[in-house]
């Protein structure tokens, strides 16, 4: 059995694929965790939605968490403010990609198919593993007298320093700020370390931020990075 956290995906099936399927061969004795942000950006946002569940439906062991992308498009069935600051966020070319998939129906869910709205309704904001590992999209507050109890940080927070009194012991993943994949290759090499962000920005591909373009996976038994170069 493998344990592999894969961040942020940003519509980009195409190298999802290429990483589960062909890079790592996964199978049913692997486990999955995913760190959310599976929308918004790339090319197919409903077709790694799909590809998930499909997984999720054929008996993969997969645990899925919440991203901030997919926090403001739930959020967007609230009403027009809540809609528009998911629009300024990339939430136009997703909406497009669901007018154009066959499958779309109409509920009170809007644009999404009632399969994806459950999805996106049962994703966690974090996760503990094997006694050793806090898995986050973001991050946590630890001002909070309860840090576990500030979604909202979950979902937004970027990498700060850790107190050593918040979970001794545990190392803490996270997804959510795009850099350099060298910088997350170096940075993985130091097992002592107490925070690790696994997020190469595969749908920018270099563009914004110089050595993104990578979608990782990171094998928590063997402490390996594997990653692939983004084909989306």
């Amino acid at each position: 059995m493998r344990t592999l956290v894969i961040p942020d995906i940003h519509g980009c099936l195409k190298t999802l694929k290429l990483l589960t399927e062909v890079k790592l061969s996964v199978n049913k004795n692997d486990r999955l965790f995913f760190l959310g942000d599976y929308i918004d950006r790339g090319p197919d946002s409903p077709g790694v939605i799909d590809y998930i569940t499909n997984l999720i439906e054929n008996g993969y062991n997969i645990t899925c968490l919440k991203g901030n992308h997919e926090q403001m498009l739930l959020d967007s069935i609230k009403g027009n403010y809540e809609m528009n600051l998911w629009l300024m966020n990339s939430g136009f070319a997703t909406i497009h990609q669901y007018q154009n998939q066959t499958f779309k129906i109409e509920t009170e869910y809007g644009f999404l198919p009632e399969k994806h709205y459950n999805f996106l309704k049962s994703l966690l904001p974090y996760v503990e593993v094997d006694k050793q590992f806090l898995l986050v999209h973001g991050g946590f507050n630890y001002e909070a007298s309860n840090p576990f109890a500030d979604e909202n940080a979950m979902l937004w927070d970027r990498p700060k320093d850790v107190p050593s009194s918040f979970m001794p012991g545990y190392k803490i993943i996270h997804g959510h700020t795009p850099r350099a994949l060298r910088s997350i290759v170096e940075e993985v090499k130091d097992s002592n370390r107490r925070i690790y962000d696994l997020d190469a920005g595969c749908v920018y591909k270099g563009l914004y931020i110089a050595g993104t373009g990578y979608l990782t996976a990171l094998q928590l038994e063997t402490w390996t990075l594997h990653f692939v170069e983004c084909i989306d």
